[in-house]
Protein backbone atom coordinates (compact mmCIF):
# COMPACT_ATOMS: atom_id res chain seq x y z
CA UNK A 1 0.00 0.00 0.00
CA UNK A 2 1.05 3.68 -0.97
CA UNK A 3 0.77 6.00 2.09
CA UNK A 4 0.14 8.45 0.17
CA UNK A 5 -3.49 7.38 -1.29
CA UNK A 6 -5.66 5.84 0.29
CA UNK A 7 -6.20 1.86 0.69
CA UNK A 8 -9.02 1.42 -1.19
CA UNK A 9 -7.72 3.36 -4.41
CA UNK A 10 -4.34 1.85 -4.24
CA UNK A 11 -4.95 -0.54 -7.31
CA UNK A 12 -5.94 2.38 -9.05
CA UNK A 13 -2.66 4.44 -9.27
CA UNK A 14 0.36 4.14 -11.99
CA UNK A 15 2.87 1.94 -10.55
CA UNK A 16 5.72 4.66 -10.61
CA UNK A 17 4.43 7.87 -9.66
CA UNK A 18 4.79 11.02 -11.88
CA UNK A 19 7.27 12.73 -9.57
CA UNK A 20 9.46 9.14 -8.54
CA UNK A 21 10.20 8.72 -13.10
CA UNK A 22 10.59 12.94 -12.84
CA UNK A 23 13.21 12.57 -9.74
CA UNK A 24 14.39 9.08 -10.55
CA UNK A 25 17.85 10.37 -11.29
CA UNK A 26 18.21 12.70 -8.72
CA UNK A 27 17.52 10.56 -5.94
CA UNK A 28 20.12 7.88 -7.60
CA UNK A 29 22.65 11.19 -7.46
CA UNK A 30 22.10 11.30 -4.10
CA UNK A 31 20.98 15.19 -5.06
CA UNK A 32 19.12 17.86 -2.04
CA UNK A 33 15.65 17.64 -3.65
CA UNK A 34 13.16 20.28 -3.42
CA UNK A 35 9.58 19.96 -4.24
CA UNK A 36 5.99 21.58 -4.73
CA UNK A 37 3.77 18.69 -4.24
CA UNK A 38 1.45 17.12 -1.42
CA UNK A 39 0.12 13.97 -0.07
CA UNK A 40 -1.37 11.89 -2.87
CA UNK A 41 1.42 12.94 -5.32
CA UNK A 42 3.91 9.65 -4.12
CA UNK A 43 5.60 11.47 -1.78
CA UNK A 44 6.04 8.43 0.24
CA UNK A 45 7.84 6.17 -2.65
CA UNK A 46 10.22 8.96 -3.27
CA UNK A 47 11.27 9.14 0.47
CA UNK A 48 11.55 5.36 0.69
CA UNK A 49 13.73 5.69 -2.81
CA UNK A 50 16.07 8.03 -1.29
CA UNK A 51 16.71 6.19 2.11
CA UNK A 52 17.13 2.98 0.47
CA UNK A 53 19.70 4.44 -1.61
CA UNK A 54 21.85 7.11 0.43
CA UNK A 55 21.55 3.87 3.34
CA UNK A 56 23.34 1.25 0.50
CA UNK A 57 25.63 4.33 -0.53
CA UNK A 58 26.62 5.58 3.25
CA UNK A 59 27.32 1.79 4.52
CA UNK A 60 26.59 0.35 7.77
CA UNK A 61 28.78 2.66 9.93
CA UNK A 62 26.53 5.80 8.31
CA UNK A 63 29.21 7.60 6.85
CA UNK A 64 30.89 8.89 10.12
CA UNK A 65 33.64 6.77 10.77
CA UNK A 66 32.91 5.71 13.87
CA UNK A 67 31.07 2.34 13.24
CA UNK A 68 27.40 4.22 14.36
CA UNK A 69 24.53 2.76 12.59
CA UNK A 70 23.23 5.02 9.49
CA UNK A 71 19.89 6.28 9.87
CA UNK A 72 17.08 8.15 7.92
CA UNK A 73 14.97 10.78 9.36
CA UNK A 74 11.54 11.42 8.01
CA UNK A 75 9.70 14.85 9.59
CA UNK A 76 6.36 15.17 9.68
CA UNK A 77 3.89 17.70 10.81
CA UNK A 78 1.72 15.02 12.59
CA UNK A 79 1.56 11.58 13.91
CA UNK A 80 -1.41 10.66 11.12
CA UNK A 81 0.63 11.67 8.69
CA UNK A 82 3.41 9.85 9.84
CA UNK A 83 1.96 7.06 10.28
CA UNK A 84 0.46 7.18 6.53
CA UNK A 85 3.78 7.87 4.89
CA UNK A 86 6.03 4.67 7.14
CA UNK A 87 3.09 2.56 5.32
CA UNK A 88 3.42 3.84 2.07
CA UNK A 89 7.37 3.03 2.59
CA UNK A 90 7.24 0.16 3.86
CA UNK A 91 7.30 -2.28 0.82
CA UNK A 92 9.70 -0.61 -0.86
CA UNK A 93 12.24 -0.62 2.41
CA UNK A 94 11.39 -4.21 3.64
CA UNK A 95 12.41 -5.53 0.16
CA UNK A 96 15.93 -3.86 0.45
CA UNK A 97 16.28 -5.50 3.63
CA UNK A 98 15.24 -2.35 6.10
CA UNK A 99 13.41 -1.30 8.73
CA UNK A 100 11.09 1.94 9.08
CA UNK A 101 9.37 2.89 12.43
CA UNK A 102 7.37 5.40 13.31
CA UNK A 103 8.58 7.72 16.56
CA UNK A 104 6.00 8.77 18.58
CA UNK A 105 3.36 7.78 20.97
CA UNK A 106 3.62 4.04 21.67
CA UNK A 107 6.83 3.24 19.64
CA UNK A 108 9.43 1.34 21.93
CA UNK A 109 12.70 3.01 22.45
CA UNK A 110 14.51 -0.06 21.10
CA UNK A 111 12.53 -0.34 18.05
CA UNK A 112 13.72 3.36 17.58
CA UNK A 113 17.29 2.04 18.54
CA UNK A 114 17.45 -0.52 16.03
CA UNK A 115 15.18 0.86 12.80
CA UNK A 116 17.10 2.71 9.67
CA UNK A 117 14.15 5.15 9.12
CA UNK A 118 12.33 6.96 11.47
CA UNK A 119 9.49 8.62 10.73
CA UNK A 120 7.59 11.08 13.16
CA UNK A 121 6.86 14.65 14.34
CA UNK A 122 10.19 16.78 14.59
CA UNK A 123 9.71 16.77 18.42
CA UNK A 124 9.39 13.12 18.73
CA UNK A 125 12.56 12.80 16.37
CA UNK A 126 14.60 15.55 18.28
CA UNK A 127 13.01 13.61 22.02
CA UNK A 128 14.44 10.74 20.67
CA UNK A 129 18.13 11.96 19.73
CA UNK A 130 18.51 13.85 23.28
CA UNK A 131 17.38 10.94 24.90
CA UNK A 132 20.55 8.90 23.02
CA UNK A 133 18.31 6.28 21.23
CA UNK A 134 19.80 7.38 18.03
CA UNK A 135 22.66 9.80 16.75
CA UNK A 136 21.87 12.76 15.10
CA UNK A 137 25.70 12.03 13.58
CA UNK A 138 25.13 9.03 11.37
CA UNK A 139 21.89 10.59 9.57
CA UNK A 140 22.17 10.01 5.90
CA UNK A 141 19.13 11.28 4.72
CA UNK A 142 16.73 14.12 6.71
CA UNK A 143 13.21 14.84 4.93
CA UNK A 144 10.86 17.07 5.10
CA UNK A 145 8.02 15.52 4.78
CA UNK A 146 5.59 19.57 4.48
CA UNK A 147 8.02 22.61 5.21
CA UNK A 148 4.63 24.20 4.84
CA UNK A 149 2.76 22.39 7.96
CA UNK A 150 5.95 22.00 9.71
CA UNK A 151 6.58 25.93 10.00
CA UNK A 152 4.98 25.35 13.93
CA UNK A 153 7.88 23.24 15.06
CA UNK A 154 10.57 25.14 13.28
CA UNK A 155 12.71 25.35 16.06
CA UNK A 156 13.16 21.41 16.31
CA UNK A 157 13.86 20.94 12.30
CA UNK A 158 16.46 23.87 12.35
CA UNK A 159 17.88 21.81 15.46
CA UNK A 160 17.91 18.30 13.63
CA UNK A 161 19.69 20.21 10.40
CA UNK A 162 21.84 21.59 12.49
CA UNK A 163 22.83 18.65 14.08
CA UNK A 164 22.77 16.18 10.91
CA UNK A 165 26.20 15.80 9.10
CA UNK A 166 27.58 18.07 6.49
CA UNK A 167 27.19 14.94 4.06
CA UNK A 168 23.51 14.23 4.84
CA UNK A 169 21.55 14.44 1.91
CA UNK A 170 18.10 16.93 2.24
CA UNK A 171 14.59 16.37 1.01
CA UNK A 172 12.00 19.36 1.20
CA UNK A 173 8.50 19.01 0.01
CA UNK A 174 5.99 21.49 1.04
CA UNK A 175 2.08 22.15 -0.85
CA UNK A 176 2.44 25.74 -0.50
CA UNK A 177 5.78 27.51 -1.55
CA UNK A 178 6.72 30.86 -0.26
CA UNK A 179 9.36 33.28 1.27
CA UNK A 180 9.83 30.92 4.22
CA UNK A 181 10.64 27.62 1.61
CA UNK A 182 12.59 29.59 -0.36
CA UNK A 183 14.50 30.81 2.19
CA UNK A 184 15.16 26.81 4.05
CA UNK A 185 16.00 25.57 0.22
CA UNK A 186 18.44 28.27 0.02
CA UNK A 187 20.03 27.86 3.37
CA UNK A 188 20.24 24.05 3.57
CA UNK A 189 19.18 22.47 -0.10
CA UNK A 190 22.07 24.68 -2.10
CA UNK A 191 22.08 23.49 -5.71
CA UNK A 192 18.92 21.28 -5.20
CA UNK A 193 16.67 19.65 -7.97
CA UNK A 194 13.71 21.40 -8.37
CA UNK A 195 10.31 20.48 -9.08
CA UNK A 196 7.90 20.76 -10.81
CA UNK A 197 9.15 23.54 -13.34
CA UNK A 198 5.87 25.18 -13.67
CA UNK A 199 5.64 26.10 -9.99
CA UNK A 200 9.37 27.35 -9.75
CA UNK A 201 8.85 29.34 -12.74
CA UNK A 202 8.43 32.40 -10.66
CA UNK A 203 9.72 33.90 -7.21
CA UNK A 204 7.36 32.18 -4.24
CA UNK A 205 4.56 31.05 -6.52
CA UNK A 206 1.42 31.10 -5.00
CA UNK A 207 1.54 27.29 -5.38
CA UNK A 208 -1.42 26.15 -3.53
CA UNK A 209 -4.12 28.72 -5.64
CA UNK A 210 -4.37 28.04 -9.35
CA UNK A 211 -4.46 30.62 -11.90
CA UNK A 212 -6.26 30.43 -14.73
CA UNK A 213 -7.16 33.65 -15.83
CA UNK A 214 -11.05 34.04 -16.92
CA UNK A 215 -11.49 30.48 -17.20
CA UNK A 216 -14.25 28.54 -15.25
CA UNK A 217 -13.21 26.78 -12.06
CA UNK A 218 -13.04 23.29 -11.63
CA UNK A 219 -15.71 23.02 -8.88
CA UNK A 220 -14.50 20.81 -5.86
CA UNK A 221 -15.95 18.67 -3.60
CA UNK A 222 -14.49 15.87 -1.08
CA UNK A 223 -15.09 13.33 1.02
CA UNK A 224 -13.31 10.79 3.19
CA UNK A 225 -14.48 7.68 2.32
CA UNK A 226 -14.96 5.87 -0.98
CA UNK A 227 -18.76 5.35 -0.29
CA UNK A 228 -19.12 8.81 0.08
CA UNK A 229 -17.30 9.97 -2.97
CA UNK A 230 -19.32 7.41 -4.83
CA UNK A 231 -22.79 8.85 -3.13
CA UNK A 232 -21.64 12.83 -3.88
CA UNK A 233 -20.87 11.75 -7.63
CA UNK A 234 -24.51 10.19 -7.84
CA UNK A 235 -26.06 13.12 -6.27
CA UNK A 236 -23.97 15.40 -8.54
CA UNK A 237 -24.82 13.34 -11.76
CA UNK A 238 -28.70 13.42 -10.85
CA UNK A 239 -28.36 17.19 -10.22
CA UNK A 240 -26.99 17.50 -13.70
CA UNK A 241 -28.74 15.39 -15.80
CA UNK A 242 -31.85 16.78 -14.31
CA UNK A 243 -34.66 17.82 -16.67
CA UNK A 244 -36.20 20.84 -14.37
CA UNK A 245 -33.54 23.29 -15.48
CA UNK A 246 -32.07 23.58 -12.17
CA UNK A 247 -28.12 24.24 -11.49
CA UNK A 248 -25.59 22.95 -9.49
CA UNK A 249 -23.94 26.22 -7.40
CA UNK A 250 -20.19 26.07 -6.95
CA UNK A 251 -18.90 28.58 -3.50
CA UNK A 252 -18.72 31.29 -5.86
CA UNK A 253 -22.96 31.35 -7.02
CA UNK A 254 -22.36 30.49 -9.98
CA UNK A 255 -24.33 27.95 -11.69
CA UNK A 256 -23.55 24.82 -13.03
CA UNK A 257 -25.01 24.70 -16.90
CA UNK A 258 -23.00 25.96 -19.98
CA UNK A 259 -21.77 28.99 -21.18
CA UNK A 260 -25.30 31.43 -20.65
CA UNK A 261 -25.36 30.07 -17.36
CA UNK A 262 -28.01 27.75 -17.26
CA UNK A 263 -28.53 24.37 -15.86
CA UNK A 264 -27.51 21.40 -18.21
CA UNK A 265 -31.38 19.92 -18.53
CA UNK A 266 -30.97 16.89 -19.77
CA UNK A 267 -26.98 17.07 -21.06
CA UNK A 268 -24.84 14.05 -21.04
CA UNK A 269 -21.92 14.03 -18.31
CA UNK A 270 -18.39 12.44 -18.75
CA UNK A 271 -16.74 10.68 -15.77
CA UNK A 272 -13.31 10.23 -15.62
CA UNK A 273 -11.61 7.88 -13.48
CA UNK A 274 -8.55 5.96 -13.09
CA UNK A 275 -8.30 2.66 -15.85
CA UNK A 276 -8.64 0.26 -12.62
CA UNK A 277 -11.63 1.98 -11.25
CA UNK A 278 -14.14 2.57 -13.96
CA UNK A 279 -16.18 -0.77 -13.73
CA UNK A 280 -16.53 -0.34 -10.01
CA UNK A 281 -17.45 3.40 -10.72
CA UNK A 282 -19.77 2.16 -13.50
CA UNK A 283 -21.47 -0.55 -11.38
CA UNK A 284 -21.72 1.54 -8.23
CA UNK A 285 -23.50 4.48 -10.53
CA UNK A 286 -26.03 2.08 -12.18
CA UNK A 287 -27.17 0.59 -8.78
CA UNK A 288 -27.51 4.09 -7.72
CA UNK A 289 -30.12 4.46 -10.99
CA UNK A 290 -27.55 6.27 -12.60
CA UNK A 291 -28.17 5.89 -16.95
CA UNK A 292 -24.57 4.63 -17.80
CA UNK A 293 -25.61 2.52 -20.93
CA UNK A 294 -24.01 2.60 -23.84
CA UNK A 295 -24.98 5.33 -25.16
CA UNK A 296 -26.25 7.23 -22.41
CA UNK A 297 -26.58 10.69 -20.55
CA UNK A 298 -23.80 9.61 -18.07
CA UNK A 299 -20.54 7.99 -19.81
CA UNK A 300 -17.84 6.62 -17.75
CA UNK A 301 -14.10 6.06 -18.87
CA UNK A 302 -10.07 6.40 -18.13
CA UNK A 303 -8.86 9.39 -18.12
CA UNK A 304 -8.33 11.38 -21.45
CA UNK A 305 -10.39 8.51 -23.02
CA UNK A 306 -14.30 9.89 -22.67
CA UNK A 307 -15.81 11.33 -25.37
CA UNK A 308 -16.79 15.13 -24.67
CA UNK A 309 -19.83 16.14 -23.05
CA UNK A 310 -21.09 19.60 -21.85
CA UNK A 311 -20.29 18.34 -18.02
CA UNK A 312 -16.52 16.71 -17.21
CA UNK A 313 -16.68 15.23 -13.67
CA UNK A 314 -12.80 13.77 -12.28
CA UNK A 315 -13.14 10.71 -9.72
CA UNK A 316 -10.30 10.74 -7.90
CA UNK A 317 -6.66 12.67 -8.27
CA UNK A 318 -4.68 11.78 -11.84
CA UNK A 319 -1.57 11.39 -11.93
CA UNK A 320 -0.76 13.89 -14.29
CA UNK A 321 -2.13 17.32 -14.79
CA UNK A 322 -2.98 16.48 -18.29
CA UNK A 323 -6.53 14.99 -17.77
CA UNK A 324 -7.53 18.03 -15.81
CA UNK A 325 -6.56 20.34 -18.16
CA UNK A 326 -8.02 18.39 -21.13
CA UNK A 327 -11.42 17.80 -19.38
CA UNK A 328 -11.52 21.91 -18.38
CA UNK A 329 -11.09 22.62 -22.14
CA UNK A 330 -13.22 20.41 -23.64
CA UNK A 331 -16.48 20.55 -21.39
CA UNK A 332 -18.41 23.39 -20.49
CA UNK A 333 -18.42 22.83 -16.74
CA UNK A 334 -15.68 21.32 -15.34
CA UNK A 335 -16.31 18.87 -11.50
CA UNK A 336 -14.45 17.22 -9.41
CA UNK A 337 -14.64 14.63 -6.39
CA UNK A 338 -11.49 13.63 -4.35
CA UNK A 339 -10.46 12.50 -1.15
CA UNK A 340 -9.83 15.26 1.46
CA UNK A 341 -6.52 13.58 2.00
CA UNK A 342 -5.68 14.61 -1.87
CA UNK A 343 -7.43 17.60 -2.04
CA UNK A 344 -3.84 19.96 -2.32
CA UNK A 345 -2.45 17.58 -4.63
CA UNK A 346 -5.53 18.19 -7.01
CA UNK A 347 -5.25 21.94 -6.33
CA UNK A 348 -1.25 21.85 -7.29
CA UNK A 349 -2.27 19.92 -10.26
CA UNK A 350 -4.68 22.42 -11.43
CA UNK A 351 -2.01 25.68 -10.98
CA UNK A 352 0.78 23.22 -13.38
CA UNK A 353 -2.24 23.08 -15.91
CA UNK A 354 -3.48 26.62 -15.26
CA UNK A 355 -6.34 25.76 -14.47
CA UNK A 356 -8.25 27.52 -11.34
CA UNK A 357 -10.44 25.69 -9.10
CA UNK A 358 -13.73 26.67 -6.57
CA UNK A 359 -15.29 24.68 -3.68
CA UNK A 360 -18.32 22.61 -5.10
CA UNK A 361 -21.61 23.95 -3.27
CA UNK A 362 -23.39 21.46 -1.26
CA UNK A 363 -26.98 20.44 -0.94
CA UNK A 364 -29.41 22.35 1.47
CA UNK A 365 -31.16 20.68 4.09
CA UNK A 366 -34.15 22.98 4.68
CA UNK A 367 -35.45 21.19 7.90
CA UNK A 368 -31.90 22.76 9.05
CA UNK A 369 -32.31 26.29 8.16
CA UNK A 370 -34.08 27.40 11.25
CA UNK A 371 -30.36 26.25 13.60
CA UNK A 372 -28.76 27.42 10.57
CA UNK A 373 -30.29 30.72 11.09
CA UNK A 374 -29.65 30.78 15.06
CA UNK A 375 -26.00 30.16 14.54
CA UNK A 376 -25.87 32.77 12.34
CA UNK A 377 -27.25 35.42 15.04
CA UNK A 378 -24.65 34.43 17.42
CA UNK A 379 -21.87 34.96 15.47
CA UNK A 380 -23.16 38.37 14.60
CA UNK A 381 -23.51 39.31 18.17
CA UNK A 382 -19.58 37.56 18.79
CA UNK A 383 -18.76 40.21 15.47
CA UNK A 384 -20.25 42.92 17.19
CA UNK A 385 -19.21 42.23 21.43
CA UNK A 386 -15.97 40.26 20.91
CA UNK A 387 -12.00 41.22 20.02
CA UNK A 388 -11.66 39.51 16.49
CA UNK A 389 -8.27 41.32 15.91
CA UNK A 390 -6.71 38.73 18.21
CA UNK A 391 -8.18 35.43 16.28
CA UNK A 392 -7.66 37.42 13.31
CA UNK A 393 -4.02 37.29 13.80
CA UNK A 394 -4.08 33.64 14.88
CA UNK A 395 -5.70 32.82 11.71
CA UNK A 396 -3.67 34.85 9.57
CA UNK A 397 -1.28 31.90 8.01
CA UNK A 398 -4.44 30.09 7.06
CA UNK A 399 -6.76 33.08 5.85
CA UNK A 400 -3.79 34.29 3.20
CA UNK A 401 -3.39 30.15 2.18
CA UNK A 402 -7.17 29.53 1.26
CA UNK A 403 -9.14 32.20 1.96
CA UNK A 404 -11.38 34.16 4.08
CA UNK A 405 -14.47 32.17 3.39
CA UNK A 406 -12.86 28.46 3.48
CA UNK A 407 -11.47 29.41 7.04
CA UNK A 408 -14.61 30.48 8.43
CA UNK A 409 -16.53 27.53 6.63
CA UNK A 410 -13.80 25.13 8.53
CA UNK A 411 -14.20 26.99 11.88
CA UNK A 412 -17.84 27.32 11.58
CA UNK A 413 -17.63 23.30 11.00
CA UNK A 414 -16.28 22.81 13.98
CA UNK A 415 -18.23 24.84 16.32
CA UNK A 416 -21.88 23.42 15.18
CA UNK A 417 -19.60 19.87 15.98
CA UNK A 418 -18.86 20.59 19.35
CA UNK A 419 -22.71 22.32 19.80
CA UNK A 420 -23.99 18.72 19.29
CA UNK A 421 -21.55 17.18 20.98
CA UNK A 422 -24.06 15.31 23.89
CA UNK A 423 -22.30 15.81 27.86
CA UNK A 424 -21.22 12.56 29.22
CA UNK A 425 -24.20 10.51 30.97
CA UNK A 426 -23.74 8.08 33.14
CA UNK A 427 -26.02 5.00 31.85
CA UNK A 428 -29.49 4.74 33.58
CA UNK A 429 -29.63 7.93 35.20
CA UNK A 430 -31.97 10.40 33.82
CA UNK A 431 -29.73 13.70 32.06
CA UNK A 432 -28.99 16.07 34.76
CA UNK A 433 -30.84 19.33 34.63
CA UNK A 434 -29.07 22.20 34.04
CA UNK A 435 -27.53 24.42 36.83
CA UNK A 436 -29.57 27.53 36.12
CA UNK A 437 -32.91 24.86 36.33
CA UNK A 438 -31.93 23.24 39.68
CA UNK A 439 -33.71 24.34 42.72
CA UNK A 440 -31.61 25.81 44.99
CA UNK A 441 -31.01 24.35 48.75
CA UNK A 442 -29.26 25.24 51.97
CA UNK A 443 -26.99 22.21 50.78
CA UNK A 444 -26.28 23.90 47.74
CA UNK A 445 -23.76 26.71 50.45
CA UNK A 446 -22.00 24.01 51.52
CA UNK A 447 -18.39 22.94 49.54
CA UNK A 448 -19.51 19.74 47.64
CA UNK A 449 -17.48 16.88 49.17
CA UNK A 450 -18.22 14.24 46.88
CA UNK A 451 -15.38 14.83 44.39
CA UNK A 452 -12.38 17.27 44.32
CA UNK A 453 -12.29 17.17 40.25
CA UNK A 454 -12.97 20.55 39.37
CA UNK A 455 -15.83 21.47 36.54
CA UNK A 456 -14.58 21.77 33.21
CA UNK A 457 -14.98 25.28 33.33
CA UNK A 458 -13.01 25.72 36.61
CA UNK A 459 -10.43 22.93 34.76
CA UNK A 460 -10.51 25.99 31.94
CA UNK A 461 -9.96 29.13 33.86
CA UNK A 462 -7.10 27.32 35.81
CA UNK A 463 -5.58 26.67 32.55
CA UNK A 464 -5.62 29.65 31.16
CA UNK A 465 -1.94 31.74 30.59
CA UNK A 466 -1.60 34.73 32.80
CA UNK A 467 0.05 37.52 30.78
CA UNK A 468 3.26 39.45 31.21
CA UNK A 469 4.19 42.58 28.71
CA UNK A 470 7.09 42.51 26.88
CA UNK A 471 8.61 45.94 25.31
CA UNK A 472 9.95 45.38 22.13
CA UNK A 473 12.17 47.88 20.47
CA UNK A 474 10.48 48.15 16.85
CA UNK A 475 7.05 50.23 15.85
CA UNK A 476 5.13 52.05 13.01
CA UNK A 477 7.96 54.10 11.92
CA UNK A 478 9.84 50.69 11.06
CA UNK A 479 7.61 49.71 9.14
CA UNK A 480 6.43 46.80 11.96
CA UNK A 481 3.35 44.86 12.08
CA UNK A 482 1.72 42.14 14.61
CA UNK A 483 2.52 39.67 11.77
CA UNK A 484 6.19 40.53 12.14
CA UNK A 485 6.20 40.29 15.98
CA UNK A 486 4.65 36.91 16.30
CA UNK A 487 6.83 35.43 13.63
CA UNK A 488 9.98 37.20 14.94
CA UNK A 489 8.52 35.66 18.47
CA UNK A 490 7.51 32.21 16.90
CA UNK A 491 11.08 32.28 14.92
CA UNK A 492 13.90 32.93 17.63
CA UNK A 493 12.02 30.99 20.82
CA UNK A 494 10.10 27.54 21.27
CA UNK A 495 6.72 29.60 22.06
CA UNK A 496 3.64 28.84 20.31
CA UNK A 497 1.02 31.34 18.63
CA UNK A 498 -1.11 30.48 21.48
CA UNK A 499 1.05 31.82 24.35
CA UNK A 500 1.27 35.39 22.23
CA UNK A 501 -1.68 37.37 23.20
CA UNK A 502 -2.23 41.11 22.73
CA UNK A 503 0.09 43.10 20.76
CA UNK A 504 0.24 46.88 20.31
CA UNK A 505 2.01 48.67 18.10
CA UNK A 506 3.39 52.42 18.65
CA UNK A 507 4.86 54.69 16.85
CA UNK A 508 8.75 53.46 17.87
CA UNK A 509 8.00 50.71 20.36
CA UNK A 510 5.43 47.90 20.89
CA UNK A 511 4.05 46.00 23.56
CA UNK A 512 3.40 42.10 23.37
CA UNK A 513 1.54 40.65 26.08
CA UNK A 514 2.64 36.55 26.25
CA UNK A 515 2.45 33.87 28.66
CA UNK A 516 4.12 34.64 31.85
CA UNK A 517 5.52 30.84 31.92
CA UNK A 518 8.01 32.08 28.49
CA UNK A 519 8.10 35.73 28.98
CA UNK A 520 11.99 35.57 29.65
CA UNK A 521 12.53 32.96 26.62
CA UNK A 522 11.03 36.19 24.52
CA UNK A 523 13.03 38.30 25.72
CA UNK A 524 16.16 35.93 25.00
CA UNK A 525 15.12 34.94 21.90
CA UNK A 526 14.64 39.01 20.97
CA UNK A 527 16.94 41.13 22.54
CA UNK A 528 19.45 42.10 19.91
CA UNK A 529 17.87 40.50 16.99
CA UNK A 530 16.86 42.55 13.77
CA UNK A 531 13.38 43.18 12.70
CA UNK A 532 12.71 45.13 9.49
CA UNK A 533 16.18 46.27 9.13
CA UNK A 534 16.29 47.25 12.98
CA UNK A 535 18.55 45.60 15.71
CA UNK A 536 16.42 45.84 18.42
CA UNK A 537 16.13 45.73 22.57
CA UNK A 538 13.50 43.32 24.52
CA UNK A 539 12.92 43.24 27.76
CA UNK A 540 9.79 43.11 30.25
CA UNK A 541 8.14 46.16 30.43
CA UNK A 542 8.07 48.37 34.16
CA UNK A 543 4.05 48.26 33.30
CA UNK A 544 2.16 44.96 34.29
CA UNK A 545 0.12 43.46 31.73
CA UNK A 546 -3.39 42.11 32.03
CA UNK A 547 -4.10 39.02 33.58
Amino acid sequence: MNGDRPEEEAATTPVVPELLGALGAAVERGRHIALIAAEGAGLARLHAAAAVRDLEAGGDDGGDGDGGKGRVFVLCAAVDRARRCAAGMFDAVAAAGREVVVVGPGAAAEAAERADILVGTPAAVLEAVRRGDVSATAVRALVLDDVCALEPARVAVEALLQGAGGETRRIAATHARDAGFDELVERWLPRARRWPKELFAEPQAKASVAGGGSARPVAVSSRATRAGRLARLAELLHDLTQSDGVGVDTAEGDTAGGNDGTAGAGGAVSVETAPGAVAAVRAALATAGCDVAEPGQVRVGAWGEVDSAPHAVLFGLPATPGPLAEAAARADRCYAIVDPLRERQFELLAARAGVPVAPLGEPVDHALLDDISAFRARVADALEQQDAASGALLLAPLIEEHGAARVAGALAGLLRAADRTPPAQTPGRPPAAPEADRPRTSRDTRPDRRSATPTDAHARRATRPTWTRVFVGVGKRDGAGPGDLVGAITGETSVSGGQIGRIEIRHNFSLVDVDSLVADEVVRGLDGRRIKGRDIVARLDRGAAGG
